[in-house]
């Protein structure tokens, strides 16, 4: 379950066994509970998708919105009190003809069915005081467009559950809201099943020409289906048929285009022009033909789609009435430039945040408190060209309110009022300008507050003031420097009064123009190059003058670097003297924390003044000092200790938590006596919300660009709801085929695992240092547990060189947090303890490395404590002061004071860099709904995309099946979405993540393949999914036997011995053996633990949407006897493979030779030696 999940909802309680087989009895006896002879009486179901609101819920689990989603497995539940109600707003005043209400076991045993035109005022039009429960159909004969069940006495303990609630009838045509004379579906985005050749695309049916056409291929089922952009209600469908026509079809709504709602249905059609009424709500409507009228497929010349909305009469907007109606932006110019960004409100009731209105999902709403004025602002993030804006109101809607915007958020501008909203979906063709949009509320349409599903601003927005010249690409210095003098800032100034300090310098004789040069943070660097980040500049600006200012605001960071080159009329260069300054202006925001914002800064230890340790525009040094000095024995050990849950003195926090106890635990640190804050980080290995693949399924795709991108989108998801720090990404090159944790590690090649670090690193800081934007990469696992495990590290005095190329690199990255690992090393300290507490292999890592950051133990346990501070260990992992024979009096007695000092004086150099002093919290109640963007589940596709690699083919991929034929998928891994990851990094069903089998069958539908899982008539082509589940510390398969498992293997041979081709797609974490089925797969694809997304990444793979261009990232033995002697263990006398050489499965004496000669003299070790069955780097980037 996701954090966002976990953060919405709560497990519900166990209801009794006996309520269970009540439940069961009800779904035997069908329609016992039932009123009435008939399903429901004449009229189309007319609640089915639209607004419903409830007086209260069980949990977030068992929303208002299940009852009205046409699934009736999930399921609206109240509080355990009575009265209670639940009310659908059907969008105008219609006839009620019959409700069907389909009860879970907890249902209303007295209760009325109520209508209302302003859902303030009811009327009854059924009654009961002795209600059977199960699935309940009541002929009722009333009007309104509001209509629900209001429960006077329950029938149980519990509160009252729907599975669904559905309203029959007639719609009406209430003012503004009947059905739309606009095609809504014209010019949108289509897509169909197939198409008969390019000349008739889906588009064809959608683009307003009726001498143009879509056409299918001849075969049964076909679909065309147009995505409206939002949720909308439709009214009416109108089909224009060229002669291929539909005998049987149904016209289906979804809101996500998987899951699907018959709205219309017909096995008689007649072809020509139908024009259907229709009633039901979603983004998506499609034509889905089930039997042709003739022997060519379905073509249509027009697909038309109308819908009801509001209008918003009476507005005005500087002369112009209110917006069209109907979903989307089809008529604004620009996109959405609301979506996700800041957003604050007047208030907010339940969970039911801002956030929720700017987050693309029609299922998430924002609700203020039930009083006017109420309003809710978004920062656009620079200043917008607004040229349009959509409300989604959900049924609590605003008679009056206005849209105003500011250049600042304090004066603003007002754009557009009105005092007759209608609800619904309101479209505003407004314009203006501003960096902040908000709507004020001035009158509620009804007795709740005002409710948005969406709030949509649309247009452009200027981003320059935030976006630096590059003149240049990510450039190292000159050699020869300090030819002329700058001036201002003064060498190592802190700027604290602006974003944009003047750079100036002393001139230059001859010059025609300057060059200036700054080390800003950039994505684009090359991570391969070896050398600091810092080192690389950017020339940014060329002035004629003597000074510079940056045209933009230069966010905070310690370390800017910069130079001047003076080039005369001639091209001759002339180069300053580098110097650097660092800029720092924290928001400084007053919270309810019991601290007090005091001449701008945060009041930590609450005594009236600014002490220099609380002063942000003093140097960190200093602000290290003060607190020091300041500190009692006791407040500094415990720096050094997590469970900052507990003991609020602690400097740390275990992760991942939900937001709200995240925050809690926060806030309860500021009420120590000198209120230092924590730093909260998990095991969050590949990816916060949105899960990534991990290292080693990276290292298949080397695209460390992108590498960068996955490790700022994590940074983003954590800074939301204040989490702070990672404990990722490993070091560790993968040299020993048997070691667990191979899969987490960067491959084997030392190279790539360095570039790929020095990406992601660089990423979680959100540049080269780490800044008060960053989150804390913890690189591990020192010294290197690839190359041996973590029973102990083998390496030795020239393959140590090897494993330590990604410690090199991560440093160069700006790493200051290392963990030791639970292994010793043979080398570095001869039969001595662990890493963690071992003084020999630390004092490695600070002399020989030149390491000055801070190192953070594995979860040790406490006996090893004291070892480790005084080894040199600064932060105990993991460790909790409250553990069993464990004292923190006898810490501060057995570890010398001047060792805790320097540890805990990099603690907290390290938060006040991070900036949590000045601005401890993240956003617990808009933070969730900021999470899993689509922008970033794209970059977790592409990564999956990139990564996967096809390692043979025999002519079967990519799939070349045709419409009707069938496709087979099974295996173990097809539905273990799970296996995609690993840690606290989790598959996401709730937020659309499907497993091998779901993204196959959506991918197949698309070519009209039938896809069935485990068997099915007649299949072309087998999908075997087979592969480790997914494991932590300890592999999932015993250790020593890498290969398939007897039962996976045979499924494959089962295939095969039918004479069905057969597509292997292999789990793979860590390399296995397997030349036991290699000759049966016609086709084999590798997805190792590529993230959420290598379900839909890998059926578009299979179906030839992109060719395949991912390589292994090891090699893999041909025998296990290349690998283990046999039947040995996991031990060094039984391996036959050198745990801390690379490419050497099956090599020989003299090649193993060869591999330490170059290693040894620092050369790069070409990936061919030994005799494996697909060498490192194997796959195919083409069909093959």
């Amino acid at each position: 379950m996701s954090l966002l999940s976990r953060f919405l909802r709560r497990v519900r309680r166990h209801r009794p066994a006996v309520a269970a087989l009540a439940a069961t009895a009800l779904a035997v006896g069908g329609l016992v509970g039932t009123t009435g002879g008939s399903a429901h009486a004449a009229g189309g179901l007319l609640s089915q998708g639209r607004p419903a609101t409830a007086s209260s819920t069980e949990n977030g689990g068992t929303p208002a919105s299940a009852a009205v989603d046409g699934d009736a497995t999930t399921r609206w539940s109240s509080a355990a009190s009575d009265p209670q109600w639940l009310q659908v707003d059907l969008g105008a005043t219609d006839t009620i003809s019959s409700v069907t209400l389909n009860w879970e076991t907890a249902y209303g045993k007295a209760f009325k069915i109520q209508v209302s035109d302003n859902a303030q005022t009811w009327t009854d039009i059924y009654s009961t005081s002795t209600g059977t429960g199960g699935t309940q159909n009541l002929a009722v004969n009333g009007s309104g467009r509001y209509v629900r069940m209001y429960g006077t006495a329950r029938a149980t303990g519990y509160g009252y559950s729907l599975w669904e609630f559905q309203v029959y009838g007639t719609a009406g045509t209430g003012a503004g809201t009947g059905c739309g004379t606009t095609d809504a579906a014209q010019g949108r985005p289509a897509t169909a099943s197939s198409t008969e050749n390019g000349g008739t695309p889906a588009s064809a049916a959608v683009d307003g020409d009726a001498t143009t056409r879509w056409s299918s291929a001849a075969s049964d089922p076909q679909w065309l289906q147009v995505d409206l952009g939002a949720t909308a209600a439709v009214c009416k469908v109108a089909l224009n048929w060229e002669s291929a026509y539909g005998k049987a079809f149904r016209i289906q709504v979804s809101d996500n285009a998987q899951t699907w709602t018959d709205i219309y249905s017909t096995s008689t059609g007649t072809g020509g022009n139908q024009t259907l009424t229709v009633s039901g709500s979603g983004r998506y409507v499609r034509m889905y033909g089930t039997a042709r009228g003739t022997g060519y497929g379905y073509s249509l010349w027009e697909f038309q789609v109308y819908t009801t909305g509001s209008t918003s009469g009476g507005g005005t907007d500087g002369g112009s009435t209110g917006g069209s109606t109907g979903p989307g932006g089809g008529d604004f110019s620009g996109t959405v430039i609301s979506a996700y960004q800041q957003v604050t409100a007047s208030s907010y009731e339940g969970g039911n945040a801002p956030a929720a209105a700017l987050d693309g999902r029609t299922t998430t709403r924002w609700s203020s408190l039930y009083t006017d004025d109420q309003w809710l602002q978004v920062d656009l993030g620079g200043t917008g060209t607004i040229s349009g804006l959509v409300l989604n109101w959900e049924s609590a809607y605003g008679t009056g309110y206005r849209i105003d915007v500011s250049d600042n958020g304090t004066a603003w501008t007002t754009l557009y009022t009105t005092t007759t909203g209608k609800g619904g979906v309101e479209r505003l063709p407004i314009t203006g300008t501003g960096r902040y949009v908000r709507l004020v509320g001035t009158a509620r349409a009804t007795g709740y507050g005002y409710s948005l599903w969406e709030f949509q601003v649309y247009g452009t927005v200027d981003r320059s003031t935030s976006t630096p010249p590059m003149l240049s690409g990510p450039t190292k210095p000159p050699a020869s420097t300090g030819q002329f003098a700058l001036s201002a800032p003064a060498d190592k100034a802190m700027v604290t009064n602006t974003r944009r300090p003047q750079l100036s310098w002393v001139a230059v004789s001859g010059t025609a123009h300057y060059e200036v040069w700054i080390n800003i943070s950039r994505t684009d660097y090359d991570f391969t190059a070896s050398g600091s980040l810092l080192d690389l500049y950017t020339k940014v600006a060329e002035p004629t003058g003597t000074s510079y200012t940056p045209s933009w605001d230069i966010t905070d960071r310690w370390t800017y670097k910069w130079y001047v080159v003076a080039v005369s009329g001639s091209g001759a260069r002339t180069v300053s003297g580098i110097r650097q300054f660092s800029v720092y202006l924290p928001d400084i925001e007053q919270v309810a924390d019991g601290v007090n914002v005091v001449n701008g800064a945060r009041d930590l230890n609450k005594d009236g003044t600014i002490e220099p340790y609380e002063d942000w525009r003093l140097p960190v040094d200093t602000r290290v000092s003060d607190l020091l000095g300041r500190m009692t024995p006791e407040e500094k050990a415990y720096q050094m200790f997590y469970n900052v849950q507990q003991y609020p003195m602690s400097g740390w926090h275990f992760g991942p938590a939900q937001p709200a106890d995240l925050n809690n635990v926060l806030l309860s640190t500021a009420a120590t006596r000198l209120g230092i804050p924590p730093v909260s980080a998990g095991d969050t290995t590949a990816g916060y919300q949105t899960t990534y693949p991990l290292q080693s399924t990276l290292a298949a795709g080397k695209d460390y660009a992108l590498d960068y991108q996955l490790g700022n989108m994590q940074r983003k998801e954590e800074l939301e709801v204040g989490a702070r720090g990672t404990l990722s990404p490993l070091a560790e090159v993968g040299t020993k085929v048997l070691y667990p944790r191979i899969q987490e590690g960067g491959g084997e090649n030392a190279d790539v695992a360095a570039a790929q670090l020095k990406a992601l690193v660089s990423g979680l800081q959100g540049g080269p240092e780490l800044n008060p934007g960053s989150v804390l990469a913890t690189v591990k696992h020192w010294p290197g547990e690839g190359a041996g495990g973590e029973a102990g590290i083998v390496y030795d005095a020239v393959t140590i060189k090897y494993h330590m190329i990604p410690f090199k690199a991560a440093m160069d990255a700006g790493a200051v947090n290392i963990m030791p690992g639970y292994a010793g090393s043979s080398y570095l300290d001869p039969g001595g303890p662990g890493a963690g507490d071992s003084a020999k292999i630390l004092t490695y890592l600070r002399q020989t490395m030149g390491y000055t950051g801070l190192i953070t133990t594995d979860w040790l346990p406490s006996s090893a404590w004291i070892n480790a501070a005084n080894a040199g260990s600064d932060v105990m992992g993991g460790a909790d002061p409250g553990a069993t024979g464990f004292t923190m009096a006898s810490f501060e007695q057995q570890v010398p004071q001047a060792r805790i000092d320097d540890a805990v004086g990099r603690i907290l150099k390290l938060k006040f860099e991070l900036g949590v002093f000045d601005h401890p919290y993240g956003d617990p109640v808009n933070g969730p709904f900021r999470f899993h963007q689509p922008s970033y589940v794209a970059l977790a596709n592409q990564a999956s995309r990139e990564s996967d690699t096809l390692l043979k083919n025999d002519g079967v991929l990519p799939v070349k099946l045709t419409s009707g034929d069938n496709i087979v998928v099974a295996g173990d891994r097809a539905t273990d979405g799970a296996s995609c990851c690993i840690w606290s990094s989790y598959f996401h069903p709730d937020y659309g993540s499907l497993d091998m089998l779901d993204a196959i069958k959506q991918r197949a539908a698309t070519a009209g393949v039938n896809v069935y899982q485990d068997t099915g008539p007649n299949p072309k082509l087998a999908i075997v999914n087979v592969g480790e589940p997914s494991y932590t510390h300890a592999t999932a398969w015993p250790d020593t036997q890498p290969y398939l498992p007897a039962d996976q293997l045979a499924l494959i041979r089962n295939f095969k011995s039918q004479g069905i081709p057969v597509v292997v797609v292999l789990t793979l974490p860590r390399p296995i053996v397997i030349s036991d089925w290699n000759d049966l797969a016609d086709a084999i694809v590798v997805t190792y633990r590529g993230g959420e997304e290598v379900g839909p990444a890998t059926a578009s793979l299979l179906f030839g949407d992109y060719t395949p261009r991912g390589h292994l990232p090891w090699q893999l033995p041909r025998s296990l006897d290349q690998v283990l002697k046999p039947g040995g263990g996991d031990t060094q006398a039984d391996a036959d493979e050198a745990w801390d050489l690379p490419y050497d499965l099956g090599a020989t004496d003299a090649e193993r030779a060869d591999i330490r000669a170059r290693i040894d003299a620092g050369q790069t070790v070409p990936t061919t030696y030994g005799n494996p069955l697909y060498p490192y780097g194997a796959g195919l980037t083409g069909w093959g």
